[in-house]
Order: structure tokens, then sequence, then C-alpha cells
């Protein structure tokens, strides 16, 4: 079976925001800017960012400290595997999966962490799920401070974009920002392989599926692969754009919206013949938030379509939610299977 196709890209189908109102903008730009965000939400759960506040530079950072990273020996990097990592932090070697024999391997490697907290914390203290330590590579000088000063960057772009979602969903001004005291935000640094036309499609990039938090902040290299699927059932390309990121939604923001923003599947494949990198960061909130609506939604609800995706009126916690999906798609606590 040859790799799957997708169709080109236009930007009525992932248009492109302008966050500059979101700098110094007056509250009517900024309610403006907001009721835009929205729209897109509705409509597609996808969009392009520009003017975003971020330097060329700063978004080059992670992108030199992962291709340092994964070019490291096959030992080096096993030395901080995943599978030895209670809370999913550390090295993914390819085609690596977690507890679902159903999955296909997807053809990249990656190096997972999170939010950075001294052993002394108390949800790392008190030995609480998905907190323990990150795990980093020894002698790669300037790694972990490079990938720490670039999530705090991301971070904040990530809270300055939240209080829009409040603003286009009609929410009072730090509701949603509440719920991000002790957040269970992660960051990824991916490598994906080439692939070639003939290769079979039973294993490509990242299979289909929808992120579960509240919304990603994506910056992608200039190769591509990223796709879409779109409302006519088509896969649609999201080519990188110079100097933006791609923000899309989670099945958190679908749920807190009552389904009025959607999450949008998505799926990578690398056609492109080179090495293809990426740097997602994903924005969750504390361990113990309940995800429930927080709005009313009169209209059509976008019910659940892949398997990861949240079925309404569940009202799980943030910590549930991702302790089911990762037991499912990552190994942790010598847990390895590869396909």
């Amino acid at each position: 079976m040859a790799l799957p196709l997708s169709k080109q890209i236009s930007t009525a189908e992932v248009p492109v925001v302008d966050l500059a109102a979101m700098h110094g903008g007056s509250p009517e730009e900024k309610a403006q800017l907001a009721t835009e965000m929205a729209e897109v939400c509705r409509d597609i759960g996808f969009f392009y960012v520009v003017n975003h506040g971020l330097t060329p530079e700063d978004m080059e950072a992670p992108f030199a400290a992962a291709r340092e990273f994964f070019a490291l020996s096959p030992e080096r990097k096993q030395a901080i595997a995943m599978a030895k990592s209670r809370d999913y932090r550390g090295y993914l070697p390819m085609k690596t999966l977690g507890d679902d024999p159903a999955l296909k391997g997807n053809i990249h490697e990656a190096f997972h962490f999170y939010l950075e907290r001294d052993p002394t914390h108390p949800s790392v203290a008190d030995g609480k799920p998905l907190r323990g330590p990150n795990q980093w590579p020894e002698d790669l000088p300037g790694f972990r401070d490079t990938l720490l000063r670039y999530y705090a960057q991301v971070d904040d772009l990530a809270y300055r974009m939240l209080s829009l979602f409040e603003l286009g969903l009609g929410l009072p001004e730090g509701r949603l920002r509440r719920y991000f005291n002790d957040p269970m935000t992660m960051m990824r640094l991916l490598h994906y392989p080439p692939q070639q036309p003939t290769d079979s499609g039973d294993h490509i990039g990242v299979r289909p599926h929808t992120d579960n938090g509240a919304f990603t902040i994506l910056s992608q290299d200039t190769v591509g692969g990223l796709e879409i699927l779109g409302r006519s059932g088509e896969w649609i390309a999201v080519p990188p754009i110079p100097g933006s990121f791609v923000i899309n939604l989670g099945e958190m923001m679908k749920l807190w919206s009552d389904g009025i923003f959607l999450a949008t599947p998505h799926r990578v494949v690398n056609r492109s013949g080179l090495e293809r990198y990426s740097v997602p960061y994903f924005l969750m909130p504390d361990y113990d938030t309940r995800i429930e609506p927080l709005v009313k939604n009169t209209g059509e609800f976008n019910e659940p379509v892949l398997h990861n995706t949240i079925a309404r009126g569940q009202e799980l916690s943030c910590g549930e939610i991702l302790g089911r999906v990762w037991n499912r798609i990552w190994p942790s606590l010598d847990r390895q299977r590869v396909d």
C-alpha cells in the first residue's frame, strides 16, 4: 500500500491570524482579534499565527538543539529512554508503542520534557502521577538551558492566547487561566526520517489523531508533512510558513466550549525525501482539573471520530485523560513494544 495522499492547502481552509493586536492593542482591537480566532476555531480548529512575539533566532534555537540531540548515538539516547521513566519523559525511539496492540508504530523519534519542577515541589515530593523529573542527556552543553528558555517563551505566548480564547467564548477574564496553576504542559522534539512514495502506508510519521490538551503551538522546519482532515474527508497539507506557528485546538478546549470549537484530526507524512524536525508545545491544565463545559452549545456538537477523542459528558480530570491516552500510545515503567 503506497503512502496516503493529500491535497494542497488554501488559506480559506487554514487561515493566517495576525496577533499584532495582542501586544498592546486597544481593548476593541483585542476583542476583534478574539472574535476572528473564535470563528476560525468553530470552522476548522487549525490556523497559523504571525506577529506572535518570538524572533527568528528564538524559533531556530530548539531546532539546533534537536538536530544535535538526534545525532547522538543510539546508546546515548537510550540512556534516557522514556521506558525508564514512570512519567513519560525522555527519549522515544522510532515505532515504539505503549499498551495498545492494535496501533502501528510512528516513523519518528522524539524527546519529551515538561515544566521543570524542583524535587521539593509539593506535587513531585508527594509522588503525584505524571510529575516526576525530566530526563536530560549528559554531556550535551546548553541543551537543557536552550529548551527551557524556549519553553518559557512559548509558555508566555500560550497564556496571552488563552485570554483571547476566553474572550472568544464570552467567558470572564481568567476563567480558563485558573486551571493552569501547576500545569501538565509538555514539549516535544520530533525527528522524522524521509519516507519514499513507494513505502508502505502501514507506518507514517504520525498516525491520525487529535491532541488532548487545551491547544498546541507547533513550530515546523521548512520540510513540511503536516496534514489535517478537512470536513470533506480529504487530507489537506499544512505547509510551513516562515516565521509562523501553527495552532490547533485539543480535546479539552473542545469540551470546555461544549463542542463549539473543533479539535481537528491531523497526521504527518514525510514525503520530502529530507529529514524533518518539528517542535510542538502542548498546553495542558492542572492534573486535577475537571474537563467540563463552561458554555452552552445550542448548535451541533462535533462528535468523536478517532480513538483518542473524549466523549461528551465524561467530565474526566486532566490527569485521568492523559494517563489513559499515554498508556495506550507510549511506553513507561519498562513497558515497551516495537512493531
